[in-house]
């Protein structure tokens, strides 16, 4: 994370180094650079330096370089509600236009994280082609590896983009080499063994940060003559004649036409339907749920979302005095105040935050007389319900309705033994399987419902399933049963409680949480087990909503899906889904449940864990309210509170592509 008062360095030698590239100073000729910035960061480089910003303008407009867009701000876009997402590009659109006179064609996928649904919106704000990693989508897509060296098509829901790739390795590799830990010649081998003598390809040389050469983020050591290396390293590249340096954009162009490119793709898979670039440590649940406390400031984003839609739904309020708000919650969900983030920057998020929240507060209270009359009238709360059916034992709690039967353990902290719908399905479809379910012994355990996982720095794992000291407290209404109970756990006090619904096929969990200091560490909570007798394997799906505005389906049978273990020894988690409208569903072709949670309560990320096993599977959905990895730094004190609700319904296939 740079200080603000190192930015007119950056620029300096970082930033100028790139434009007298462009223009050929230090080399035999001219080099095409692409720049990326956010619009948030021209911004600044124009307050402080215009001069840069009228030469980048300059050499853009005279084909010396190209800019490459990415929005207003650098967010992860499969972690954030879709109108955010359009509001960030929408806004960087602005700022490109207004300062560098044009809008790019070409945009840098924000920190290489993709989902499907971000096409749509990409193409929605004019861009053409888009740059993506190309290492972990053919880990699990396997595409013909000649297509690494060529621009393809990536499919979206209403619309496709090109994709040009980089490359992880690449990037890596020539950093290693400006630093000094790599020759040249090492380098240049491993670049021509790239080459083919049969045809022309393209490849990216590097992708990444400008602010890595000639200067070290987050350290006061002192660099020189590491730009004059890159000027080095591209002459020789350049003077090869194997090689002619290309823009992106000229790159595409240049494709056009030739069989080779331009095939149509999924960049998405089951496996990873969130896609990032680089080794696994470096994967989304960084931006989502670790970081400097990036749970709570999502959370607080989202409040602030919320608030701006029902702002919006009321039409009282004209979009000159919305945008400018919208614009400034789109830069709190930058991705910057969510890893490395240094005390400066985080007191400057929560300055922000402190006065969107004011400003936000006050335009709902304008019509705070009307609301009150509205909620005045109380509701009707219409015929009583028949009573459930409620049997405890020492070894079982049931409530059972018309619509749901609920069963739970009570030597196990009221964990879920099974939720049956009657309505949907004759079986038990969410529930707890029994040690020894599985002849597999990597699955040689008991797997519960229900219930919370915590897991220490040092892998000391903490539960909740602990035997219950006293009777669970009933409260039955017309329309729904409460059960709760309150549990003394190793790490604090949690209040569990589950509603049960009497005439729809609808449960809530509600945990309640209480901490003293609880320091970054892995918290998941909303776990529910799939029972494989309810369910059909060959047409077992699960989906959520990644930032864009469609839902994404994946067809599990026959894959491995292993979001919820360990990356490394220190990151706990090794991807996650971005349910940007907090629901994920799991069903076949005639059944599903779906579980839903609010992320203005409390910001969760869903995990999805599934394999084949033994002619059955093995499906678990995890919710991540925090995780472990090197940019995990926070400290809980207090309560904390979320609800999931599950339901079920008939479901039959909807013709959507299998992915």
């Amino acid at each position: 994370m740079i200080p603000e008062a190192h930015y007119k360095a950056v620029i300096d030698r970082c930033y100028w180094p790139l434009l007298k590239l462009a223009e050929g100073e230090g080399t035999r000729e001219s080099v095409p650079v692409a720049i990326e910035m956010s619009g948030t960061t021209l911004k600044e480089v124009n307050r402080i330096d215009p001069g840069f910003v009228a030469k980048l303008a300059e050499l853009w407009q005279g084909g010396r370089c190209e800019f490459i867009g990415s929005g207003l701000s650098q967010a992860i876009l499969p972690l954030i509600p879709v109108e955010v997402n359009r509001w960030n590009l929408a806004a960087g659109n602005r700022v490109y236009e207004e300062l560098l006179g044009q809008r790019p064609k070409t945009a840098l996928v924000n920190e290489q994280t993709y989902s499907k649904g971000l096409v749509d919106l990409y193409t929605e704000a004019g861009y053409e082609t888009i740059i993506m990693d190309w290492n972990n989508p053919f880990q699990y897509n396997r595409y013909p590896e000649e297509y690494r060296y060529f621009p393809q098509i990536a499919e979206g829901f209403e619309s496709s983009i090109n994709v040009l790739w980089s490359n992880s390795i690449a990037f890596q590799k020539f950093q290693r080499t400006v630093h000094n830990e790599l020759t040249e010649n090492e380098y240049l081998e491993y670049l021509f063994e790239r080459h083919s003598s049969e045809s022309e390809r393209a490849f990216v040389l590097y992708c990444n940060d400008a602010e890595v050469f000639d200067y070290r983020p987050g350290s006061a050591d002192e660099v020189d003559g590491e730009y004059s290396a890159v000027v080095r390293l591209l002459g020789r590249i350049g003077a090869d004649e194997r090689v002619r340096l290309q823009t992106p954009g000229a790159i595409v162009e240049h494709f056009k036409g030739d069989d080779r490119a331009f095939k149509r793709i999924g960049i998405e898979s089951v496996e990873m339907p969130v896609v990032t670039k680089k080794q696994g440590k470096y994967n989304p649940v960084r931006w989502a749920v670790a970081g400097r406390d990036s749970t709570h400031i999502n959370t607080e984003c989202h409040k602030l979302y919320d608030r701006l839609r029902e702002i919006a739904a009321r039409g009282e309020v004209s979009q000159e005095v919305l945008g400018p708000i919208q614009e400034r919650l789109v830069e709190l969900w930058g991705s910057d105040f969510r890893t490395n983030t240094i005390d400066e920057k985080f007191l400057n998020f929560h300055q922000l935050l402190g006065s969107l929240k004011t400003e936000s507060e006050g335009l709902l209270v304008e019509n705070a007389g009307m609301e009150q009359r509205a909620e005045s009238v109380p509701p009707s709360m219409g015929d009583a319900d028949a009573r459930a059916e409620i049997l405890s034992t020492e070894s079982l709690f049931r409530v059972s309705t018309e619509a749901v039967v609920a069963e739970f353990l009570p030597g196990k902290g009221l964990a879920i033994k099974g939720l049956t719908f009657p309505g949907v399905s004759v079986e038990p479809l969410v529930g707890t399987l029994e040690h020894g379910f599985y002849e597999d012994m990597r699955l040689g355990a008991d797997f519960f419902s229900g219930h919370i996982i915590h897991l220490t720095r040092d892998a000391v794992k903490a539960t909740d399933l602990v035997r219950l000291v006293r009777e669970p407290d009933v409260k039955e209404c017309s329309d729904t049963v409460k059960v709760e109970v309150k549990l003394d756990i190793a790490i604090g006090t949690l209040w569990k409680s589950y509603t049960i619904y009497k005439s729809e096929p609808k449960v809530e969990l509600t945990c309640r949480l209480k901490v003293n200091a609880l320091a970054a560490s892995s918290l998941r909570l909303g776990i529910f087990t799939m029972l494989p007798g309810g369910f059909d394997s060959s047409t077992l799906w699960y989906e959520a909503v990644n930032g864009g505005s469609s839902t994404e389906r994946f067809y599990v049978e026959g894959h491995e899906v292993m979001h919820d273990t360990p990356a490394t020894p220190g990151v706990t988690a090794s991807a996650c889904l971005g349910a940007t409208d907090g629901i994920v569903s799991i069903g076949d072709r005639d059944k599903s449940v779906t579980i839903t949670t609010d992320k203005s309560q409390l910001y969760s990320v869903p995990m999805i864990s599934y394999k084949d096993v033994d002619g059955s599977f093995f499906f678990r959905l995890y919710h991540s309210v925090g995780e472990v990895d090197d940019t995990a730094w926070w400290v809980w004190r207090g309560y904390n509170e979320i609800t999931f609700t599950v339901t079920a319904r008939k479901e039959a296939l909807n013709g959507r592509d299998r992915c």
